[in-house]
């Protein structure tokens, strides 16, 4: 894993590509052995509680029999989820203004476009209010004022997986767009306020 980097020159988070598509790995394999157990389970209640059948009944099913739909339903699943890996960008904020960066091509919101920069209130999500008239061609995150979803910085329910990134992007908001941090969280159920 690419740790970020903060010099004089930026800010640098890389895409985590890597970390995202193991853990998209992992739930699927766990869903898929959640199902083998309860085909397991649902073939032992129906055939020896139910019918009274021997319990000899369910080996006569086979590897196969088991595993075969689990393994269609993680090969379904995991690859629509793959597909989405490259689609995480970095995140570089320098004197330009804030870049979402691919393979190839990187997105800008220059520091004259930008009125405020905010987190959401779990510090997930980067959000960026645009000022008035500025950049009509990016998409409008929610109803209200223009807001422009600039980055996750990972899973909102485990604060752990990213303990210093919020901190790293303040300081190199502060840093180079002065005064346009805001620490007021922006509430997506109220469209901002």
């Amino acid at each position: 894993m690419t740790t970020p980097s903060n010099t004089t020159e930026g800010l640098w988070l890389p895409a985590e590509r890597a970390r995202r598509g193991g853990l998209y790995l992992g739930l699927t394999l766990a869903a898929m052995l959640c199902l083998v157990l309860l085909e397991g389970l649902i073939l032992f209640v129906v055939d020896v509680l139910i019918m009274g059948e021997d319990i000899g009944l369910m080996g006569e099913v086979g590897v196969a029999g088991y595993v075969g739909l689990p393994v269609l339903g993680g090969v379904v699943t995991l690859l629509p989820l793959i597909a989405l890996v490259p689609r995480y960008s970095a995140l570089r904020i320098d004197s330009m203004g804030i870049s979402k960066v691919w393979r190839g091509r990187t997105e800008t919101v220059r520091w004259a476009d930008i009125d405020k920069v905010r987190f959401n209130s779990r510090r997930s999500y980067l959000i960026l209010l645009l000022k008035e008239g500025a950049l009509p061609e990016l998409p409008n995150a929610v109803e209200g004022p223009r807001a422009v979803l600039m980055h996750s910085l990972g899973n909102s329910l485990w604060r752990r997986r990213r303990p210093a990134h919020a901190d790293l992007i303040i300081d190199a908001v502060e840093r180079f767009g002065p005064g346009r941090y805001t620490v007021e969280p922006w509430n997506l159920g109220k469209a901002g306020a």
